[in-house]
């Protein structure tokens, strides 16, 4: 994910000339708790196992009903702790190539097309995602949902903006094609990396959060390594 951190700090992306005018700085934490998360505006899972997040995913729920935003990059179902939390879940999809549109495939950053799947690969229930009022947001060309957002105040009265992703290698870079850059390249920019910030963008801008400046966007890495993404609106 070091990729995806890099390019929300960089100022040409998110920044007062960027091209979105909100500038993000990261830092680490070490714990998931009521504690740590007081003060963030959102909270990023990537790559959380199952038997990492049981014993924090009753603080992140309570941080998103009381108006966090989530950022949730799944995976497949041994890393679905946080989504099953809230009643979407991920299964194994047949990893074919995403598409869709406005805010996730076309945003400031551009136009994304075909984005692809890596290693473990995941869909999620549509009926259970439009019963939590959530929207879809890709399909693969199975008509599997692969990813799916909610405003704030969707999901439930108060609740910030979510985010779930039924494969984390959507947006992390990846070497899986053989090639030097291979998932999500941010610089520059392919599809994959597109999708990833058009989606950030829309979540920060329909944040939920009741801190407005400054703030932090909280990101969890699998390798129980917590960063903490401070925002600033310009």
């Amino acid at each position: 994910m070091a990729g995806f951190r890099g390019a929300l700090e960089n100022t040409s992306n998110f920044g007062p000339a960027g091209i979105v005018n909100r500038t993000i700085s990261t830092t680490n934490l070490n714990a998931v708790n009521s504690g740590t998360l007081a003060g963030v505006n959102m909270f990023v899972g990537t790559w959380v196992s199952d038997a990492q997040g049981a014993g924090f995913s009753a603080a992140m729920m309570s941080f998103f009903l009381g108006g966090g935003d989530l950022f949730l990059l799944q995976d497949d179902s041994s890393h679905d702790i946080l989504g099953t939390t809230l009643g979407i879940s991920t299964t194994a999809s047949d990893g074919s190539d995403s598409n869709g549109s406005a805010p996730l495939f076309s945003g400031p950053f551009g136009n994304a097309s075909n984005v692809k799947q890596f290693y473990n690969v995941g869909q999620l229930d549509e009926t259970a995602v439009l019963a939590k009022h959530g929207h879809v947001g890709g399909r693969n060309a199975s008509n599997q949902v692969t990813s799916a957002y909610w405003h704030a105040g969707e999901y439930a009265a108060g609740a910030g903006s979510l985010f779930i992703i039924a494969d984390i290698d959507m947006i992390a870079t990846t070497s899986a094609c053989g090639s030097p850059v291979c998932g999500a390249s941010y610089a520059p920019l392919n599809d994959n990396g597109i999708y990833a910030l058009n989606t950030f963008s829309f979540l920060q801008a329909n944040s939920g959060s009741k801190v407005p400046e400054p703030g932090s966007i909280a990101l969890f890495g699998g390798a129980l390594v917590l960063l903490a993404l401070r925002r600033r609106a310009m």
